[in-house]
């Protein structure tokens, strides 16, 4: 009797020992999950979120997507970077799901298994804690029935369409009236479109010089007004004439490009003191004085006459008949 009971008492000590050595040490790993709200309605979104912490050195097999969460659907899955906070590693999972049922629901614990060590061969297993959900109706009152589908509501009138139709007709009906208007221009020999007369560049600058001298700016002594007009009529004169990018150069740029461009030192001269009086009174608030300002319009002047383009007629030769041509016809009139 007393040897069975000694047997016994060694059975449940190496049953207690065994379930000792199979427990998950928590030591090692602790599994935490929690949900963003309790309480829902019916397809309502839930954050499930379940955070492992492990020291270093242990091996979590990774949760998938296709876990076992109870009544409840995963919509999506979502992986967080891991943390480090010491010796410690935290592993955050989240997972987004839903349920389309009344009435108290509960996820289950959620296993995860784990390799106390790189060179362990069996996994240890450890749950987190249940969560109890409670899914209520989207009818707040007792007696609130469920009503049919609405049918289908008619497609409206497209007026976007009919617009762009509209304009398409009018945009061919404005190229049938050109287009006849066109042929009736032709056969009356009249100009279909105007011809732009393309004036010599000397001309337009010598008529700006006129307008200007003409205004009221010279007598009113608004020289800053003045010079800038007269700067700008130089300088357009010199885009024109010499092809040089003079509106946006600088005085000392624009002389270099025309040295470049073969004009005489005598028209430079009567350019650069222009500019540089131009200049004065502009940025440095200089007064001119009666005289510089009567120079600053005749080296004007003198510049544009001095370097304008002359055009030359072309001569056509007129056909010379040359007296073997015209012998035969003589020697003819003889006889």
């Amino acid at each position: 009797m007393r040897i069975r009971f000694q047997n016994k008492l060694l059975l449940v000590l190496i049953g207690m020992v065994s379930i000792v050595l199979a427990a998950p040490d928590s030591s090692l790993v602790s599994v935490k999950a929690s949900v963003d709200k309790s309480v829902i309605t019916i397809g309502d979104r839930i954050t499930y979120t379940l955070m492992i912490t492990h020291q270093k050195g242990v091996r979590i097999v990774e949760p998938g997507p296709g876990v076992n969460l109870g009544m409840f659907e995963i919509k999506d899955y979502k992986i967080g970077k891991p943390e480090t906070h010491g010796n410690q590693v935290v592993e955050k999972y989240q997972y987004f799901i839903s349920v389309f049922d009344t009435g108290h629901f509960q996820i289950p614990p959620f296993p995860v298994a784990f390799f106390p060590a790189d060179s362990s061969q069996k996994p240890q297993i450890i749950r987190s804690e249940p969560i109890s959900i409670y899914v209520k109706s989207v009818l707040t009152r007792a007696d609130a029935e469920l009503k049919d589908i609405k049918p289908p509501i008619g497609i409206p009138f497209n007026y976007r369409t009919w617009i762009f139709i509209g304009g398409g007709i009018l945009i061919l009906l404005a190229l049938v009236a050109f287009g006849w208007w066109y042929w009736r221009q032709r056969q009356k020999g009249k100009p279909v479109f105007r011809r732009e007369t393309i004036r010599p560049a000397h001309e337009m600058a010598l008529e700006e010089l006129e307008q200007l001298l003409a205004s009221p700016l010279q007598e009113q002594k608004r020289w800053k007004e003045f010079f800038t007009i007269l700067s700008d009529i130089l300088r357009r004169y010199v885009e024109k004439r010499f092809f040089v990018p003079a509106m946006e150069n600088t005085t000392g740029e624009l002389l270099q490009s025309l040295e470049e461009v073969d004009v005489s030192e005598e028209s430079l001269q009567y350019l650069e003191s222009v500019l540089q009086l131009a200049d004065l009174v502009k940025f440095a608030r200089y007064t001119p004085a009666g005289h510089e300002v009567n120079a600053a319009i005749q080296q004007s002047r003198k510049f544009i006459e001095l370097t304008r383009l002359e055009f030359q007629p072309v001569e056509v030769e007129e056909p010379v008949e040359h007296e073997e041509t015209a012998a035969p016809k003589e020697i003819a009139d003889e006889n």
